[in-house]
Parts: structure tokens; C-alpha cells; sequence
């Protein structure tokens, strides 16, 4: 008995509160669920059948932004004005300085015109660095396209003169004068 007035007071519940919503129709939810189960079927089927294309162009640009960091860290390896471009007190440009910032001023494409110098272990003297290429970058460009002079704690890449000179020479001291087979033995063409 008690099982049958539950069963009662649920059914009424259940009525009471489709009764209760907005819509005409209590009993129209019973036709939406169907319908939402299949339109998720429809959209789940239509995003497997055109799988890679969503997912092509974010993976593109995720490959693809390492290499413009690379090429910015290439220019700015490239248009380091290091310690040993300047003159022996550490200010002044020497004449490699001279020629780099030269290079850099007319033959670097204009999006990567920005110098960078090396700092020194006083910052007086990186201020006086950075002035030297400043003036000389004044001296270069009248017109007014002066590039951007930043301080950079980058090191140089490469190999001191002195070292690159020695190790050539020993190759060229170690390599063999050319001989000439003698002549004598014809047979052994």
C-alpha cells in the first residue's frame, strides 16, 4: 500500500513539474532528448570525417614560431658589435667595428638594421661604447634612418684572429709539395 501511494505521489510530482514549465506541450521534452542525441551524433560524425583539416593550422604555426625566434637570434648574433671591434681601451671603434657597422648600416636588409654591443664589464665604458657606434651611425646616415643601438650581454660566436691564422699556417706547413709520378713507368696507365 505504501509502495502504491509513492508511486502516486511520484507520478503527480512528475506531472506537477512538466505542467509547471513554460512550454505548451509538458511532454515535448520527450521528443527534444531524441532529437539533440541525434543532431550530437550528426555534428560528432561530421568533426571525425573532416579530422585533420581543424587541427592543420595551429600545428603549422606552432612549427613554424620557432624559426622566427632563430632568425632573430641569427641577427642579433649578426649584428653584434663585440669587444674586440673596438679599440684597445675599450671606447672607441676600430676599424673592424668600423667596416661591421658599415655593413650593417647598408647591406643588412632594413627590418634587421638594429646594433647591438657588447657590454663591458664598466658600464662607463659600455656608454661610451654604445656613443661610438651611435656616432658613427650619425656620421653614416644623414638622412635621418638612424638604426637602434641596444646593449646585449651576448657573446660572440667564433674563434680569436690570432688562432684561426696560427691553425692555417700549421696546415699549410704540413701539407706535401706536389710530385709528379716519374716518368719512367708508362705501364700503369
Amino acid at each position: 500500500m505504501a509502495s502504491r501511494s509513492a508511486r502516486i505521489a511520484i507520478a503527480c510530482w512528475i506531472v506537477t513539474t512538466l505542467a509547471s514549465s513554460a512550454s505548451a506541450n509538458p511532454f515535448e521534452w520527450i521528443w527534444r532528448v531524441p532529437q539533440k542525441v541525434v543532431s550530437d551524433i550528426a555534428r560528432d560524425t561530421k568533426r571525425r570525417n573532416c579530422w585533420p583539416e581543424p587541427f592543420v593550422q595551429p600545428d603549422r604555426q606552432a612549427t613554424r614560431e620557432p624559426f622566427g625566434t632563430m632568425i632573430e637570434h641569427g641577427w642579433r648574433q649578426q649584428n653584434l658589435i663585440a669587444g674586440y671591434h673596438f679599440s684597445e681601451d675599450g671606447a672607441g671603434l676600430n676599424q673592424a667595428g668600423d667596416h661591421k657597422v658599415r655593413w650593417i648600416l647598408f647591406e643588412a636588409p632594413p627590418q634587421h638594421r638594429t646594433i647591438y654591443v657588447q657590454v663591458a664589464d664598466d658600464p662607463q665604458v659600455t656608454a661610451s661604447r654604445i656613443d661610438a657606434v651611435r656616432l658613427l651611425a650619425v656620421q653614416l646616415s644623414p638622412h635621418g634612418d638612424l638604426p637602434m643601438v641596444v646593449a646585449t650581454h651576448i657573446q660572440p660566436r667564433g674563434w680569436p684572429a690570432e688562432w684561426v691564422d696560427s691553425v692555417g699556417r700549421k696546415f699549410s706547413e704540413a701539407t706535401p709539395a706536389p710530385v709528379l709520378p716519374e716518368s719512367g713507368d708508362s705501364s700503369s696507365f
